[in-house]
């Protein structure tokens, strides 16, 4: 009995990094998702998903030394080498063999203020600066520019390329006062692209494809109503979902 015991958590220690799942991606996932959120009323899923967000990995700039031109210290080099990366992550959530897409006891009163956070600091002039900073690869301007440049030619947009041109980029130029100017031209650059312009050329650093980004988009969306759901007491729904997972489990432990 032991034995068998000790095998089964053998397995289950085994399988546990297959069963638990994240996801990275560009930055442009979670600028485009804290926009949609708060405009189209997913602020709770955006809540309960909170482990969704940017991160960097931080080098801090050590002074340039002008005696020492060719001889600079390693952490200098390491500001170039090792620049800061930033990038969108998301993990499937609850998702493990002991914990079964659990959702967090918040009350009322905590959702409120939570709900108040959001709306107070998303799309607000110092979160525009701050997607402008982690857009290191030019990814979230990509996204806005082809959107653009497919809306002008009168192409078929989805839901979410609808939202995110109804966003980033409305009217007919750029207002430089404004923290959105970047993602502005992005939109304008888009409209003229094939036309003589540079157009989406201008971000060609961002090496995702636009579908690609547009398809991580949804997902997280997605994912973001399944938590509403099971939020709002959807029991049926989510005891579904737990029985499939459970059955997943088993059906891996078999094939070990």
């Amino acid at each position: 009995m032991k034995r068998a015991f000790l095998s089964c958590f053998l397995i289950l220690t085994l399988l546990q990094p297959a069963i638990e799942a994240i996801f990275l991606g560009p930055v442009a996932v979670g600028v485009a998702l804290g926009a949609i959120a708060v405009t189209k009323g997913l602020i709770l899923g955006s809540i309960l998903s909170r482990g969704r967000t940017s991160h960097r990995r931080s080098r801090s700039y050590t002074g340039y030394n002008r005696r020492t031109h060719y001889t600079q210290t390693r952490t200098y080099y390491t500001y170039y080498t090792k620049p800061q990366a930033y990038y969108y992550s998301s993990n499937s959530y609850g998702y493990s063999y002991r914990e079964k897409r659990s959702v967090p006891d918040y009350s009322e009163e905590q959702l409120n203020r939570m709900i108040r956070e959001v709306k107070d600091t998303v799309m607000t002039d110092e979160w525009y600066m701050d997607m402008v900073e982690k857009d290191q690869d030019d990814c979230t301007k990509r996204l806005i520019c082809e959107i653009s440049y497919k809306n002008a030619n009168g192409q078929n947009l989805s839901s979410t390329e609808e939202q995110i041109v109804a966003i980033f980029g409305e009217g007919a130029s750029v207002d430089t006062s404004k923290t959105t100017a970047v993602f502005d031209f992005a939109a304008q650059a888009g409209k003229y692209w094939k036309k003589g312009g540079i157009g989406c050329e201008f971000f060609r650093r961002c090496e995702t494809p636009v579908n690609d980004i547009l398809a991580m988009i949804e997902n997280e969306l997605d994912d973001f109503k399944q938590l509403e759901q099971s939020f709002n007491g959807n029991s049926i729904q989510a005891e579904k979902k737990m029985a499939e997972e459970n059955d997943e489990v088993l059906n891996e432990i078999e094939k070990m």
